[in-house]
Order: C-alpha cells, then sequence, then structure tokens
C-alpha cells in the first residue's frame, strides 16, 4: 500500500510538472559524466567500478510556485559484472526573497529494486555569491524487505562567477531492517566552469562514501560535459534546477552502487 501512495504521488507530480514546463520559459542542463570508483570491501578485498551516466534537470514556474524535475540513468561496470540505476525527481517549491523551501518526490529503480521517497528541501543566499542548500527525505524498498531508508543531505555552493561554481557536501543516510540497522555517509567536492559566450561546460567531482556496518568504502572521481539552457550555471542555481536527486540523497554514488548492485545480483 505504501508502494502505490508513493507510486500515486510521483505521477501526479510529474505529469503536473511536465506540463507545466510546456508553457514557461525553463532553465537547466544536459549532462553526460564518467567516474571511477574505488571500492575497498574489507575483507572481501577491493576493486574498481567504471561508471557512466546521462543526466539533466529542468526547472520553471507553475503559476505561483516553481518546479523543477531531474533524472538520470547510471551504468556501473565492475569486475564482477554491471548494473543499471534509474533515477527521477520531481520537485515544487515556493520561493521566497534570497531562497526556496518546498517538497520532492522521487525513484530510483534497477533490475529488481525500486526505491521510492519523498521529502523536504530548501535554499537560501547566505550571501551575495553563496547558496546553502539543504534536503531531508524518507525512502522505502519494498524490494529489500520493506527496509526504510531516512536520510539528510547539505551543499554549500560558491560561485566564483556566474560561470565557475565551486561546491562542496555532505550527507547521512539511516537504513532500518528487520535485521538491524546500517549508517551510510557521504562527503564530496565538485568544481564547474562554464566556457564564455556558451552554453558548455565542464565538471570535475570527487566523493568519499562509506557503510560502517558493512566494512565498505568507495572513492569516486568524476569528469563530465553539460549543456545549460536558459543562462549561467548562477542562473540555473537561483532557479531552482540545481536540487537535489533522489539518486544522490540516499548514499550519494554509494547508495547508487549498492542499490544497483542489489538489483543485479
Amino acid at each position: 500500500m505504501r508502494n502505490q501512495l508513493f507510486a500515486t504521488a510521483a505521477a501526479a507530480a510529474f505529469f503536473a510538472l511536465t506540463a507545466g514546463a510546456a508553457q514557461a520559459q525553463t532553465v537547466g542542463h544536459a549532462g553526460v559524466n564518467y567516474s571511477r570508483a574505488e571500492i575497498d570491501a574489507g575483507r572481501l578485498g577491493d576493486t574498481d567500478a567504471n561508471v557512466i551516466q546521462g543526466e539533466g534537470a529542468v526547472a520553471f514556474d507553475v503559476g505561483s510556485l516553481r518546479a523543477a524535475v531531474d533524472g538520470s540513468v547510471t551504468n556501473f561496470d565492475a569486475d564482477g559484472g554491471d548494473a543499471t540505476l534509474w533515477s527521477a525527481t520531481g520537485h515544487l517549491n515556493k520561493a521566497f526573497d534570497g531562497g526556496l523551501a518546498g517538497g520532492f518526490v522521487g525513484v530510483s529503480k534497477s533490475d529488481d529494486v525500486t526505491l521510492w521517497a519523498v521529502g523536504v528541501e530548501g535554499q537560501y543566499n547566505i550571501a551575495p555569491k553563496t547558496t546553502l542548500y539543504g534536503q531531508v527525505g524518507y525512502g522505502q524498498a519494498e524490494d529489500l524487505n520493506d527496509v526504510d531508508f531516512w536520510a539528510g543531505r547539505a551543499e554549500l555552493r560558491y560561485f566564483v562567477t556566474d560561470t565557475f561554481k565551486v561546491a562542496g557536501n555532505v550527507g547521512f543516510t539511516k537504513a532500518d531492517a528487520r535485521g538491524g540497522d546500517l549508517d551510510m555517509w557521504n562527503v564530496g567536492a565538485e568544481a564547474e566552469y562554464q566556457f564564455a559566450n556558451t552554453p558548455w561546460s565542464v565538471v570535475g567531482a570527487y566523493e568519499h562514501g562509506e557503510l560502517d556496518d558493512a566494512d565498505l568504502k568507495a572513492d569516486t572521481f568524476k569528469i563530465g560535459l553539460r549543456y545549460t539552457f536558459g543562462g549561467t550555471l548562477r542562473d540555473r542555481d537561483q532557479a531552482g534546477a540545481s536540487l537535489g536527486s533522489t539518486s544522490n540523497l540516499f548514499g550519494g554514488d554509494i547508495g547508487q552502487g549498492v542499490i544497483a548492485a542489489v538489483g543485479a545480483y
């Protein structure tokens, strides 16, 4: 029943948001990323994974509210095989002077695991060039024996110029299962530079994540190319087109990898 409620809310939000997008000026991006993940599984040994991702986001006005939709398709290719994770998130929020506040619904799905999520989020310009973003959510995966996920994430973005951004982020996820709890945390940094008078930008990022109770650690290095429409990187931020997705809320890169691997095997 819970999954049906999540699915209904997600579908309603998606159709409402995409219908509004056709009638409003949009700001967003589309991009491709390559990541190299170095995984330390404790007694089970070390392994590496190549990660290819296509992703994008778009923000627009819906009457007096703001809305956004983001999505990604991520393929993990490791020594033991490969797996693919699909993710989509819909956001609806209210803008105020210097920021916005609202909520989101989303889903992440691998072959045999579907994680539905809902939550609240907000961002605020704490300085003329600095944005603080926060996100708190609940997720449920019936395919994993009704595991409940509780997560929080914060991101600080500093704009050296309107076309050059550096950011840091930290996140924590608790998975509550019948057999016990599992804590997952991640910390990372990202830089993005948009070439002068073009919509193209390059991205570089690093993230470290750990599953404390499973003795699993991962270091992920990412490079990417993005096409921004509707303005600069700063415009994208202020329009609400850089809000956090379901996939990066629940464990970040290491969380995505775990969901994809469990679904594949």
